[in-house]
């Protein structure tokens, strides 16, 4: 069993070889190779990667930034392999993640793709969201006009939270309809038969979920795997360009919609023509905003387990989380050093009952100067 790692670098060098070093250093079932693609269109940088990277690994320099996708696809169509390892440059495969991901991908045939549990921070303290279905992208972009306080929103925000702790607390593989490209392993078969890996129309963002719904369209599963473990720095890359990367991530939404809303639009249509008319109602995300790191008292019927939440978006989906005791939650400097400038959500309450009854905050971290 061979395995292809591929990494994009875009100015991000020092993120990149750390990234490399952790895969090096994983046990596997099998050879690993490493490719790095360059697309930071700086001579300096490539010279960075070219003086620091281990002999081993195989550097492929972009005279100009490709995006994403199509540097993915220029090392998937060079080197062969069975399994295709994406690894973004701010992730870190924890020990045995790799040979687990590998195990749990090969072990049945309809098996496409397998990410590990994802966290947030170096302690582990914090798990990243399991990525929101593709289905629902088209509903959501809807419901959105309605503010995040609505009642349909709230719904769906308690219902997503409620398979998220699922999700977290599993011990053994759990099917989802999404993943991201972000930190995954890829059956090449599954992928060449599913119509390769990314359409390079999407420069940035979505190409991962455009995939994963040509996967499963083609009958393949999609798995999170909690024996696996890794650590993924959530906005790290490029944070000082993040204006622009939500300019992409708009761009490339709107081109995901594009692509798929013939699949929805029948089935969407006349549930938007019967909810359009309470959206003149709008209800928007209402709570204290902090300026600086920030603590939270819990209420006492919390304090034997309570679930703290936060997201870039108001309605809380997806969301990272951790898990905690006792009559206060800290949210760190450390914490707050790692959020790119934007303003951020949150929700304290308890493991049950959807949540139903949670304190909400929000923060807004400032541009560094």
């Amino acid at each position: 069993m061979k395995t292809l790692a591929i990494i994009v670098n875009y100015k991000s060098f020092a993120l990149t070889l750390q990234a490399v070093k952790s895969v090096l250093e994983s046990e596997s079932c099998g050879p690993v190779s490493v490719v790095v693609v360059d697309n930071s269109s700086d001579p300096d940088e490539s010279r960075k990667l070219r003086s620091n990277l281990p002999s081993s690994v195989v550097l492929r320099v972009n005279a100009r930034n490709m995006g994403f996708g199509v540097a993915c696809n220029q090392a998937f169509r060079e080197f062969e392999s069975d399994g295709i390892l994406l690894i973004n440059p701010d992730a870190r495969l924890r020990s045995g993640c790799l040979k687990q991901l590998q195990k749990t991908l090969f072990s049945s045939r309809n098996v496409a793709a397998v990410s590990p549990q994802l966290f947030w921070d170096d302690e582990q303290v914090f798990y990243l969201p399991p990525p929101y279905p593709a289905a629902l992208f088209e509903f959501r972009t809807f419901l959105a006009t309605w503010g995040s306080e609505a009642w349909i929103n709230q719904c769906i925000s308690f219902l997503w939270r409620s398979h998220s702790i699922k999700v977290w607390r599993s011990k053994r593989p759990v099917k989802v309809s999404n993943l991201t490209g972000g930190l995954v392993l890829l059956d090449r078969a599954a992928v060449q038969k599913s119509g390769g890996l990314f359409d390079p129309r999407f420069f940035l963002y979505f190409e991962d979920t455009d995939l994963f719904l040509r996967l499963r369209n083609n009958g393949f599963r999609l798995l999170i795997e909690p024996r696996a473990s890794a650590i993924h720095y959530y906005d790290q890359c490029g944070r000082h360009q993040w204006a622009e990367k939500r300019r992409l991530m708009a761009k490339s939404h709107t081109l995901f919609l594009e692509k798929h809303e013939k699949v929805w639009k029948t089935c969407f249509k006349k549930v938007f023509e019967c909810l359009s008319r309470p959206a003149l109602d709008r209800k928007e995300f209402s709570s204290p905003v902090f300026q600086k790191p920030f603590s939270l008292k819990v209420p006492a019927r919390f304090q034997k387990q309570w679930l703290f939440e936060w997201s870039p978006n108001p309605d809380l989906v997806p969301s990272a989380a951790r898990f905690g005791a006792g009559p206060e939650m800290h949210f760190s400097e450390n914490f707050w050093k790692l959020l790119s400038p934007g303003q951020y959500f949150g929700r304290l309450g308890g493991t049950k009952r959807f949540g139903m009854r949670s304190q909400k905050v929000s923060w807004v971290v400032q541009e560094s100067r």
